[in-house]
């Protein structure tokens, strides 16, 4: 017993020392402020705060849930070059909170992926810890210039964010436009709920619209709004100012039935006043686990999804042909393993989101 407490002690000694060196060096890495470098998933010149998905300009007309999760980061990532052999990040969170089913990693962490080939490999997470962090994403890496991007939380907003490489080491924007944006490939737009938020990727870029902008290489735009996807008429005039490519509409989670007939054709009508030729996809709910035994919700989904798809056979009739509409059945799959809660979805439900969308996206 005696030689086993010893043997623990000192592994218990050799872990806090490599931590303590760890912080040390961390601390001694050349930093450089991320907004120097490339930002993607922010559209607004002038938006609510740095790393905020909402524009100033309309700050007045949104509701003040959509203002407070607005400066939410999710979606928005950084691009950059470097040939360093360890990448970490140091940032400050405005909020600093935890939920009961999603985790820290996601919430408040950010993830690096690189780019091999012409795939995105994920590669590390940086941890966060308090409300101001640091923490390295990769530690033994090689001194080959690579492309990276790096995803930031998703349920709390960024005051600060550094980039940090060896000193000696380059890290400069990127060299090509994997994930950005031009006049020749313009974004897609994701506006939805705390699904499409990312509740509760384990990871920032584990939501599915960071999946589905790799599986593109396109920029894609997360205006996930916690509770609060309810078609406002302010949201439709914040899509309005985005040159898009597409815009795919997973509003109704948050909706019901009437919310629908209420505001659902007067916000796809503004759309298509300013976009009429742009793609629109139409996704209904997903098929959630809960609806098995809640007959109440279930007719309630069903009453959505049928006055939802109405509108898309009106305005189909009107010719508005590039309007795309998703069905809800398998979109997470049919076995009942995709969620957290039976409603947010874990990585698989995300990956499995992702896999049934993209058909229509490509």
């Amino acid at each position: 017993m005696k030689n086993l407490f010893f043997i623990a002690a000192f592994v218990a000694a050799g872990i806090a020392c490599s931590l303590k060196a760890g912080a040390t060096e961390l601390k001694d890495m050349k930093y450089v402020d991320a907004r120097s470098l490339h930002i993607i998933g922010m559209p607004y010149e002038t938006p609510l705060a740095d790393y905020a998905r909402l524009p100033e300009q309309l700050r007045e007309e949104l509701r003040g849930s959509l203002v407070s999760l607005g400066v939410n980061s999710a979606g928005v990532a950084v691009r950059f070059s470097s040939d360093s052999p360890v990448i970490s990040a140091k940032w400050r969170v405005r909020n600093h909170f935890s939920m009961n089913h999603m985790p820290d990693t996601g919430i408040r962490g950010l993830d690096l992926y690189v780019l091999d080939g012409n795939k995105w490999r994920y590669v590390g997470t940086a941890k966060p810890g308090a409300k101001e962090s640091i923490s390295a994403f990769v530690r033994n890496g090689d001194n080959e210039l690579k492309e990276y991007v790096a995803y930031l939380p998703l349920y709390d907003g960024v005051e600060s964010l550094e980039i940090g490489v060896e000193p000696g080491s380059l890290i400069e924007k990127p060299r090509n436009n994997s994930l950005t944006s031009n006049q020749d490939k313009k974004p897609v737009i994701f506006y939805g709920t705390s699904i499409t938020q990312g509740g509760c990727a384990s990871r920032p870029g584990m939501a599915y619209p960071a999946i589905l902008g790799r599986m593109m290489n396109r920029e894609t735009i997360n205006l996930g709004f916690s509770g609060n996807a309810r078609m406002d008429k302010a949201m439709a005039k914040a899509i309005n100012m985005v040159d898009f490519h597409t815009l795919v509409l997973d509003c109704l989670p948050n909706m019901s039935a009437q919310m629908v007939r209420d505001s659902a054709e007067y916000f796809l009508r503004s759309i298509l006043k300013i976009n009429s030729e742009k793609r629109i996809i139409m996704v209904e709910n997903p098929v959630f686990p809960n609806l098995f035994l809640d007959k109440n919700s279930s007719a309630e989904i069903v009453e959505e999804n049928s006055e939802w798809r109405a509108l898309y056979d009106k305005l189909r009739r009107e010719g508005f042909k590039n309007i795309k509409y998703v069905k809800g059945e398998g979109l997470i799959g049919d076995d009942s393993e995709a969620t957290v809660d039976a409603v947010h979805l874990t990585d698989l439900g995300f990956l499995r989101f992702s896999e049934s969308l993209i058909k229509y996206l490509k």
